[in-house]
């Protein structure tokens, strides 16, 4: 009943040298830092939803959780935002879930654009190995 898009390339960002990155100005930085990364859960949408052309490899992989609600996987698209100071919070990153490199890897390897996820227990690793992001 869910589809989830996965960033499945880095960011051109990522490439920066440490004297490229020390020379870009504070709002650069938060940009940078702030970027779309490999793994990042870019959005969820309702099972069976008809994919751009653009949304398959290289950019993108395609997990289908055919057994999950959007309502169930939804929050994994919202932001990390520093909270510090309510009145005027902030993003420190664009997706604040990520599937590990090493999870989706294979897929991107196999150039497997879609993934079908649905035994019970696939879905429940599936979960379990999203990460939540601090900084």
């Amino acid at each position: 009943m869910a589809e989830i898009l996965i960033q499945a390339r880095g960011h051109w960002m990522d490439n920066l040298s440490q004297a490229q990155i020390d020379a870009l100005d504070e709002g650069q930085k938060d940009s940078r830092n702030a970027r779309i990364q490999l793994g990042d859960i870019v959005v969820v949408k309702p099972d069976g939803w008809v994919w751009g052309a653009e949304e398959n490899l290289p950019r993108y992989l395609v997990v289908k959780l055919p057994q999950l609600s959007v309502a169930t996987v939804e929050h994994f698209t919202q932001s990390l935002m520093d909270l510090t100071d309510p009145e005027n919070p902030k993003m420190k990153r664009k997706r604040k879930y990520q599937i590990p490199a090493n999870y989706i890897q294979p897929y991107i390897d196999a150039e497997t654009s879609s993934v079908t996820i649905t035994l019970t227990n696939q879905q429940q690793n599936f979960i379990n190995n999203v990460i939540e992001k601090s900084s």
